[in-house]
């Protein structure tokens, strides 16, 4: 956070090298948030963009009292909200758009197994109500982003984060169970 709190008070005094820091530590992690929200990888990159323009734009507004990824992903969860309201519409995801995950060697039966895996994930979570999700989306997106950061990104209490995060946990679990009974049926 200390570092993030430099580079923050470089790029306000005009050091545009701060700000190309900023961008590279945030990028990927802020394009996932979003592309998952949007389901879109053009659009995805787009709000991507004016993302960190609106971040350089208004970094003088960041107050350091808060995590400033938490200041991000508010300004990135804003964007999208802002797209869906304008276009009306949440484009469903193209699984060969998303990144797959990188392995070795493995087998035809792991990786038919996982895809299956993960195509139901998605459909589970694109179940979800829009608040549930951005939850899950921002719990899973980041390692270190906890309850707390979540509640300061999406406004909302930490023990709202906290019980809505656990109903969907409960939520999947009997999703999964009952698609285990469908395929010993």
């Amino acid at each position: 956070m200390e570092d993030d709190l430099r580079l923050v008070e470089e790029v306000l005094k005009g050091n545009i090298d701060s700000f190309n820091i900023i961008v590279n530590k945030y990028e990927l992690p802020v394009l996932k948030f979003i592309y998952n929200m949007v389901k879109n990888k053009e659009t995805s990159e787009d709000i991507t963009q004016e993302v960190f323009i609106t971040l350089y734009n208004k970094l003088y507004m960041y107050n350091n009292q808060y995590k400033f990824s938490n200041w991000i992903f508010q300004i990135a969860k804003n964007k999208c909200i802002d797209y869906m309201r304008k276009y009306k519409r949440v484009h469903e995801a193209n699984i060969e758009e998303v990144k797959e995950v990188a392995s070795k060697e493995i087998s035809p039966e792991d990786s038919m197994e996982f895809k299956e895996a993960k195509k139901n994930l998605e459909i589970f979570i694109n179940g979800l109500e829009e608040i549930d999700r951005q939850i899950i989306i921002l719990r899973y997106s980041r390692e270190d982003m906890t309850f707390l950061d979540i509640s300061q990104v999406l406004n909302i209490s930490e023990s709202s984060v906290k019980r809505r995060y656990y109903k969907a946990r409960d939520k999947y679990k009997q999703h999964i169970s009952s698609n285990e009974k469908r395929c010993r049926i």
